[in-house]
């Protein structure tokens, strides 16, 4: 990995990613700090919008693994594949990666606030630990297609730039990040229930 002319690191034949990825992951991050601090100083709100996430997926409770792993697999795959393709309008890459850390942030508190920090750790870190970098890059190609955008409407690119980097991205999706993420699903449907078992006693 280096720095190009551009000051933008360069990741073999992918391209130049890395600023993206700090950018995301930044956004990401920050998000995440302020659904948390949102959680912290409206506890009753928080509680609320939980029991609320919690309700919307209570249907899974009544799959079988194999259908929780598939569906569960199916929404992270979808997702981050159209956080790619849709980066080309710029703002939901970063609208989506913003909206998931403030919801993560609020989760985090309010379970903590419930369970206690293990239980948190126990119930993100096994699956989350692949999860999350997995669509953090999925967001950054989509920023990066949507940035080539902006450029090609100042024609300073072609469309055959952004073709070219459409395939590279879609190529690197089916590469990495879709098999990623169907690890991590595995992990999240078979491993993560015993992990959070063991800690709970």
């Amino acid at each position: 990995m280096q720095l190009n002319s551009s000051g933008e690191y360069e990741y073999g034949e992918y391209g130049k990613y890395g600023t993206y990825v700090v950018a995301i992951t930044l956004i990401f991050a920050a998000s995440m700090i302020a659904g948390y601090g949102y959680a912290v100083l409206n506890p009753s709100e928080s509680a609320r919008f939980v029991e609320e996430l919690s309700a919307e997926f209570g249907w899974l409770m009544d799959l079988s693994p194999l259908e929780i792993f598939l569906v569960i697999f199916l929404n992270n795959a979808i997702k981050a594949l159209l956080v790619i393709i849709f980066g080309l309008l710029i703002i939901i890459p970063v609208g989506f990666v913003a909206y998931n850390g403030w919801v993560l942030g609020i989760v985090i508190c309010e379970q903590a606030r419930t369970s206690g920090y293990l239980f948190v750790v126990a119930g993100i870190l096994p699956h989350g630990i692949i999860e999350l970098p997995m669509i953090i890059v999925s967001a950054a190609l989509g920023t990066r297609l949507g940035v080539m955008a902006f450029s090609r409407m100042k024609g300073t690119i072609s469309n055959k730039d952004i073709l070219s980097e459409i395939k590279r991205s879609v190529n690197f999706y089916l590469r990495w990040i879709l098999p990623l993420l169907f690890i991590a699903a595995l992990i999240e449907t078979f491993i993560t229930p015993i992990v959070m078992q063991l800690i709970m006693g």
